[in-house]
């Protein structure tokens, strides 16, 4: 850990320095990242966008923990929400995560183009960069120059990412990043679809909803998805008989 040296992001430093310090902090975030994992299969593409997303939110939940960002006074009154907390970290660096065991990461998209390419500050989550990586374009222009424009993305390898972090461990955050588990079966569009018709005046409609119920399982098969979570390292064994509990009390 380079803790004395900057990233060249004074955000980025605070946040790697009260990580590698705070045990609780950087639990929670490996958690969480290791839970979406559970939820949200990422091979299917409408939920990849979801789980980005969200693990856009875990950093920049991670960030006003670490005190990288806070609200303003009288935010209430100034209308400064959740929605300012996230504009605030996407202004500071953008966050790009891959769940795949090999795939290149995507910088941008374009129509009828690249897009604009890699030219903002960025942190990489994949579990072959053995954390979080930072990388500024206009600061680390060996890595910049990498960058590689295809006909509808400009994109950056992950071994080119990987020598970046190996040569500045000052731009990474320890921390164990999961693969995509294929396990998970939230559907983002059915969940809005189904709360906005069933919530909404739509008898019609809702019936589907109503009268065809999702497939169950038996208490011994959820048991073993908590034995298997257990496993992978997702729950310890103390979260694995307290999950164990509250399935069987119901």
């Amino acid at each position: 850990m380079a803790k004395n040296k900057t990233s060249g992001s004074a955000e980025f430093d605070k946040l790697r320095n009260r990580m590698a310090a705070d045990r609780a902090l950087r639990n929670e975030v490996r958690d969480s990242l290791f839970a979406m994992t559970e939820q949200i299969n990422v091979s299917d593409r409408g939920s990849r966008f979801v789980a980005g997303g969200t693990v856009e939110w875990i950093v920049a939940s991670a960030c006003y923990a670490a005190e990288v960002i806070a609200i303003p006074e009288g935010h209430n009154a100034n209308g400064f929400d959740l929605t300012g907390v996230n504009a605030t970290v996407k202004g500071l660096f953008s966050v790009k995560s891959s769940l795949s065991p090999t795939s290149a990461f995507r910088i941008t998209n374009g129509i009828n183009g690249a897009g604009k390419g890699f030219v903002e500050p960025t942190i990489f989550l994949h579990k072959r960069l053995g954390g979080l990586v930072f990388a500024d374009p206009a600061i680390h222009t060996e890595l910049a120059g990498r960058a590689e424009q295809k006909a509808d993305a400009v994109v950056l390898s992950l071994k080119a990412i990987i020598e970046h972090a190996q040569q500045r461990p000052e731009c990474v955050i320890d921390l164990e990043i999961p693969y995509n588990q294929g396990r998970g079966t939230y559907d983002p569009a059915l969940s809005f679809a189904k709360a906005l018709i069933t919530d909404g005046n739509y008898p019609n409609l809702k019936r589907l909803f109503e009268e065809v119920k999702p497939q169950t399982s038996t208490i011994s098969e959820e048991i073993g998805k908590l034995k298997q979570l257990r496993d992978d390292g997702v729950l310890n064994q103390v979260q694995f008989e307290r999950a164990v509990d509250r399935l069987l009390k119901g």
